[in-house]
């Protein structure tokens, strides 16, 4: 195996992107994912990070600066998967690596994210390079269209706990 590259996202990448998310429990299609990524791409308030193994995309990670008023900007990680077969390898924390430099790139000193209760290899990931859980919360959405009634459902992964 050779080593992992971590590089900013490319339209071209939606495919691999697409087929990634899936793994996380959410389906995205190709178009929509090219489509969204579009979109990210100009921002500068986020970015997308791609791992690369051998010329093949085996995982990402989306951040995201935040700024409320009740705390100082941070970093949002948006999402973070790796493909089942590569995991265990360092390409997780490489990412989360490159996230955080992105972080303080940004000038912030914290980094935060949310995982699904069940997510239980996950929580123990986040624990082992530093992250605390810091509270258990409800995640709420209400949907302002018929259109968007019927994608409420999308928000809620299919988690295999072991990941």
């Amino acid at each position: 195996m050779t080593a992992v590259t971590i590089r900013i996202a490319r339209s071209s990448d939606a495919v691999e992107i697409a087929r990634l998310t899936t793994q996380l429990g959410y389906e995205v299609t190709e178009p929509e994912a090219a489509d969204r990524l579009s979109r990210i791409l100009l921002r500068s308030d986020q970015q997308f990070f791609v791992a690369d193994l051998d010329g093949r995309s085996v995982g990402w990670v989306h951040v995201v600066l935040a700024e409320y008023v009740d705390a100082e900007a941070f970093v949002v990680i948006g999402g973070l998967v790796v493909d089942r077969s590569h995991r265990r390898l360092g390409i997780g924390r490489a990412l989360m690596g490159r996230a955080e430099v992105w972080a303080k790139e940004r000038g912030c000193s914290m980094v935060r994210l949310s995982s699904s209760a069940t997510r239980n290899a996950a929580h123990k990931f986040y624990e082992s390079l530093g992250y605390t859980n810091v509270k258990t919360q409800y995640a709420f959405v209400k949907p302002l269209d018929r259109a968007a009634a019927a994608r409420v459902q999308t928000f809620v992964p299919r988690v295999d706990p072991a990941s």
